[in-house]
């Protein structure tokens, strides 16, 4: 609202009520199109593909795809619906201190407090979990003599083809729906109207909104290449299925001039014979019937397909989905009337989205680079590489324990070595300095013996000063990495260190960080929670109490924690900025 005092608003409120009203709209439409164009058809599809053996893997890949673009979906609409509240608050909140500054004595009346949750997103229970493809529909091919009972060939294909066409037709209305094909255009419009805006939130409101663009834009596009890849798929398997019924006519050399019929239907092929058949010449009319399909595009599209299970969320055409997640768990903003309360959107977005960013692969590209740090350094790089793969943490992530932790002593720098790495020409690790670290552990192993520890806790020993307590909970967690090590085999093994951190790490992440509260996961990026969790024992419990807000890190383990963000950036610096890895 305007003041009747002539003077002009610093902020229009109604940019941001505008540009609310319309998130909350996409959310209604993005609801109506899951209700109206991709859940009906999907419904009934378990079992589309068939269970023959060539077809297993792209069973498994399109399965995976597919729900991996419902959980987008559910994110997007999360998102919408969340940010659009979020939105309409801050300009109330505009709105009310341009309302409390203006001293006119005919303002009129005060602005009404925003209507929140006007639109509820989808609900999972709405959009069920996508069927499994992998079913069991009969044999794809039957061969029905005259005399004797039908035999079936398990191997031939048998996708169901009504199904795999519904599906098909779904995923391609949803992408060409006006609801979701028209939101990246509405959405970039909003944004547009925030280009006059000079409020110190802005930043992170536009990159809100372009993260919402791009959830739209993703999901549009996945869900065309589903609808092509499904759609390619049924008409190779109705190619091949007729194929395998015209080569039903000369499968029977043994018999020739007999009555052979072929029909097909749904799921299946069916030859009929009028003759009695031997078991060979079910045995080698199976064998030209199999030699058609092995011949068809469709066999050549299943070999050359490589099962997987791999999360395309938050990576690659999916990308967004970390930002969608974040954009839903934003705290609300306070509706106080306060100009400056809106400010606490920034940073919060990315922060949250840490949580849900899958964590990196590394790949060797030039490991020469490593040379620079000597060969002390390079073989701590390349097992953190190693390692961090192996378990799925980010390698960048296990170097940063390897320098926060025992790195120090071993280089025999101590409190310099984080400077002497900035500059690897600066850098001369102390070539005692690995000797004195195994001297040091040593000592510490017999001093938990007889009961020495700091704190009563029991010692740290190896590159990754690991306690054993931590050590035998990830042996126990994952047994088969750890069998017949123990806790006492840290001392001098950098390997066994570095690995025994990365599962660590994958525990901590696993069990801990993965039950984290929202104000938890907003109040810090989840690589400083590691770190915290690490420094704090490295201990699930621990871990988990922090979690789930029945307890805090303490002041030290909280600076720890700042601390690795730092040294992450170290550790990247040395392993990819050197361009050992990409």
């Amino acid at each position: 609202m305007a003041p009747n005092d002539g003077t002009i608003l610093a902020i229009d409120p109604n940019v941001y009520y505008e540009a609310g009203k319309k998130l909350i709209t996409l959310t209604a439409d993005i609801n109506t199109a899951i209700a109206r164009d991709l859940v009906p058809g999907l419904r009934g599809s378990a079992g589309m593909g068939g269970n023959y053996p060539a077809v297993a893997s792209w069973n498994s890949t399109v399965h995976q795809q597919s729900a991996d673009v419902r959980t987008v979906i559910l994110a997007y609409a999360a998102a919408l619906a969340h940010f659009g509240d979020i939105l309409s608050i801050a300009g109330y909140n505009w709105d009310a201190a341009e309302y409390k500054a203006n001293r006119s004595k005919d303002k009129g009346s005060a602005p009404a407090l925003p209507t929140l949750g006007s639109v509820s997103p989808v609900a999972a229970k709405d959009f069920p979990e996508i069927p499994d493809p992998q079913g069991d529909n009969g044999a794809g091919v039957v061969i029905e003599p005259a005399g004797g009972s039908p035999s079936s060939w398990t191997g031939a294909p048998n996708g169901r083809l009504g199904t795999l066409n519904a599906v098909a037709t779904a995923w391609n209305a949803l992408a060409s729906s006006r609801e979701l094909s028209d939101s990246p255009a509405i959405i970039r419009a909003a944004r547009a109207t925030f280009d006059s805006v000079r409020a110190p939130e802005v930043p992170a409101v536009t990159e809100a909104l372009d993260a919402l663009c791009s959830g739209a834009e993703q999901i549009c596009s996945v869900a065309k290449t589903l609808a092509i890849s499904l759609r390619e798929h049924h008409d190779d398997l109705a190619e091949v299925r007729n194929g395998i019924a015209t080569a039903a006519a000369t499968a029977f050399p043994a018999h020739p001039g007999v009555d052979i019929t072929a029909r097909t239907d749904d799921t299946s092929v069916h030859v009929s014979v009028a003759a009695n058949l031997s078991q060979v010449d079910i045995f080698n009319a199976d064998d030209i019937l199999n030699t058609t399909f092995h011949n068809s595009r469709l066999a050549t599209v299943l070999s050359g397909t490589v099962a997987s299970t791999d999360d395309f969320t938050g990576s690659g055409a999916l990308g967004s989905y970390p930002k969608l997640k974040a954009l839903s768990e934003l705290p609300l903003l306070v509706e106080s009337g306060d100009r400056n309360a809106n400010t606490t959107l920034n940073g919060e977005m990315d922060t949250i989205a840490t949580w849900y960013t899958p964590a990196s692969t590394l790949t060797a590209a030039d490991l020469a680079a490593l040379d620079q740090y000597g060969p002390q350094m390079k073989k701590w790089a390349v097992l953190s590489v190693q390692y961090g793969n192996e378990a799925g943490v980010d390698p960048r992530m296990v170097l940063s324990m390897v320098l926060q932790e025992g790195a120090p002593l071993r280089t025999g720098l101590e409190t310099n070595l984080y400077k002497d790495l900035e500059n690897p020409s600066t850098y001369h690790p102390n070539p005692n300095g690995a000797e004195a670290g195994v001297l040091w552990d040593k000592a510490r192993l017999e001093a938990s013996k007889l009961g020495l520890s700091k704190q009563g806790a029991g010692n740290s020993i190896g590159l990754t000063n690991q306690k054993e307590r931590p050590f035998n909970e990830v042996k126990a967690k994952y047994p088969d990495q750890f069998k017949g090590k123990q806790w006492s085999d840290l001392v001098g093994n950098d390997d066994l260190a570095i690995k025994a951190a990365a599962y660590n790490l994958k525990m901590l992440n696993e069990d801990g960080a993965s039950q984290a509260a929202p104000n938890v996961r907003a109040g810090q990026p989840l690589d400083q929670f590691l770190g915290s969790s690490y420094n704090a024992y490295g201990i699930t419990e621990r871990s988990q109490s922090v979690a789930t807000q029945q307890d805090s890190f303490t002041a030290s383990e909280i600076e720890h924690g700042k601390s690795t963000l730092n040294v992450y950036k170290l550790a990247d610096k040395i392993l990819c900025g050197s361009g050992a890895y990409r």
